[in-house]
């Protein structure tokens, strides 16, 4: 559907492309339960603290930086879990997705309101530039910020924006990111909730003051920084370089094929078309959503190599075209665009 002709228009997530789906099969790949979710983070707290405990261990030796470049790297992909509890997706039990949330924001620099409403709206207006508002979450614009790119793998625009954030919000100060996103209501408790991470994390700093010993902050603070290489290796494949204004997820998103280990700290988002398309199916079905309904989706990168050649193609061609997108193969299909016009910015909310 185009709305390029109607510039006061207002997007909806009804207004994007779904690939039909048997009732049936909806309401299977949309039942949550504790089990998966409970075994997957279980094992994944596992994987860090074991790393932890090597990295530990390793003090004082030469192999302390491969430890601590495992743990971090580990650690790092809270960021993936944090992404599933915005959606309140992974967990049947509320109580188990707050809980687990409020861990995780702490691994993550993140506040929970903030990051929920934030993240709505990058699925309202997923890859859509030309629209009022537009994506908060674009990761690379055209043309590439190669600066910004390469700090990237170390959050450090990720650390002001999110870490400003709870400062300002800790003094009851909404930002104006906030403001664009979060309703009024909210503010309070997303203020509560900025005090309390911040009060941790300067508990974590006084640690280190008292224990004259930069670990607590090393262990606790900083590996979402210094480990975060491979997470955001994966993270940036999901739009960078594809179609812009499009209202189908199979024009903007990519899903890629990853091995088994992967694809468990990532938590199955290389399945990212399918996520975009069905936001409240678990991670544990995205596998099976994709069987489901595959005929009608773009053929699946075959991995990080396959879906960066192509994304660093796309950065060379924007060097001389910044216009410069690609266009997956999507069956029978034609991109359907979101443009500005020339006379008013098409006007959007979420619902």
């Amino acid at each position: 559907m185009s709305v390029q002709q109607d510039n006061t228009k207002a997007i909806t997530m009804d207004d994007w492309y779904k690939c039909r789906l048997d009732r049936k099969v909806l309401k299977e790949v949309t039942r949550r339960n504790d089990r998966d979710a409970l075994l997957h983070f279980g094992g994944f707290i596992g994987l860090v603290v074991g790393s932890g405990v090597l990295a530990w261990l390793s003090l004082g030796t030469l192999w302390c930086v491969p430890a601590f470049l495992l743990y971090g790297t580990l650690y790092a992909f809270a960021e993936a879990i944090e992404h599933e509890l915005r959606h309140r997706t992974p967990f049947k039990s509320e109580w188990l997705n707050g809980a687990v949330h409020w861990l995780i924001c702490f691994m993550t620099w993140r506040e929970q309101i903030y990051s929920r409403w934030s993240h709505a709206q990058h699925h309202t207006y997923t890859h859509l530039t030309a629209t009022v508002p537009s994506d908060v979450e674009l990761a690379v614009k055209r043309p590439p910020n190669y600066l910004k790119l390469a700090t990237d793998f170390l959050r450090i625009s990720h650390g002001i924006h999110h870490l400003g954030n709870l400062v300002l919000h800790s003094f009851g100060i909404v930002s104006n990111r906030a403001k664009a996103v979060v309703p009024p209501t909210e503010y309070r408790a997303m203020c509560r909730n900025s005090r309390v991470i911040l009060a941790l994390y300067v508990g974590v700093a006084g640690w280190a003051i008292v224990a004259h010993s930069w670990l607590p902050v090393v262990f606790l603070l900083l590996p979402r920084s210094y480990g975060a290489w491979l997470h955001e290796l994966l993270a940036l494949t999901q739009h960078t370089g594809l179609r812009e204004n499009e209202l189908d997820h199979r024009f903007s998103t990519r899903t890629i094929r990853l091995n088994r280990f992967l694809q468990f700290l990532y938590w199955n988002m290389n399945y990212h078309v399918e996520h975009h398309m069905f936001p409240n199916v678990p991670f544990h079905a995205l596998p099976q959503l994709r069987k489901a309904i595959e005929a009608d989706l773009p053929p699946a990168y075959d991995g990080l190599f396959s879906a960066w050649s192509e994304i660093l193609r796309v950065f060379r061609m924007q060097r001389r075209d910044p216009d410069y997108m690609v266009t997956p193969r999507v069956p029978g299909k034609v991109a359907v665009a979101a443009e500005r016009t020339d006379d008013a910015p098409l006007m959007a909310q979420a619902r």
